[in-house]
């Protein structure tokens, strides 16, 4: 029979360890609506306010990151708000400085990165619509040669994940869908 002391030492444990993982969970959260935060200013074009954001970002990413290694059974429970983190990143380093950082430089794990780079495509797809708005194909067409670029090493990479093989398939529809958004636009250029 189970001791009662013994029992209720595990019913503390497990309700610690709750509060723990909720915990987690809340501070994984706000990263995750920080990044979103940054990729709307950086869109915008809003860079203190994405800079601000991403800084608050780091900070908490950080935290997160320590206070991870004394549960680290809960990793799957937030591990998206470090893809998240790493989408808002890229997308702020290339288009402040045209050049997409490493994972090491990020502090994430290769899979985070991975999926945050992916997902940076799509948030790159979008900024050039806006820059096609205001008439700069320019930067469409840099835009699309660099979501080619990351599709072509995607596929070298030969996922055998699902979801990593899967969101290969969203770039080559991200890219095709700015191809023709270019097309379009430059067919149609105001004379």
């Amino acid at each position: 029979m189970l001791d009662e002391k013994y029992v209720n030492k595990l019913k503390e444990k497990f309700e610690e360890l709750e509060e723990k993982r909720d915990e987690l969970i809340k501070d994984s959260i706000r990263i995750t609506r920080l990044s979103k935060e940054a990729i709307y200013s950086i869109i915008r074009g809003d860079f203190d306010r994405a800079k601000e954001r991403i800084d608050i970002m780091d900070n908490l990413v950080n935290q997160l990151k320590e206070k991870i290694t004394s549960y680290p059974w809960f990793y799957n429970s937030i591990s998206i708000c470090f893809q998240e983190y790493a989408e808002a990143k890229i997308l702020y380093h290339f288009i402040r400085e045209n050049r997409i950082p490493t994972h090491e430089e990020m502090g994430v794990d290769e899979i985070s990165y991975v999926g945050g780079l992916i997902d940076f495509v799509g948030e790159l797809s979008r900024k050039a619509t806006e820059e096609m708005i205001k008439g700069n194909v320019d930067f469409a067409m840099r835009a699309k040669d660099i979501i080619e670029h990351i599709y072509l090493k995607m596929l070298y990479m030969e996922f055998k994940n699902y979801d990593l093989r899967r969101k290969v398939d969203y770039i080559a529809g991200v890219l095709n869908s700015l191809k023709e958004k270019i097309f379009y636009k430059t067919l149609f250029k105001e004379k």
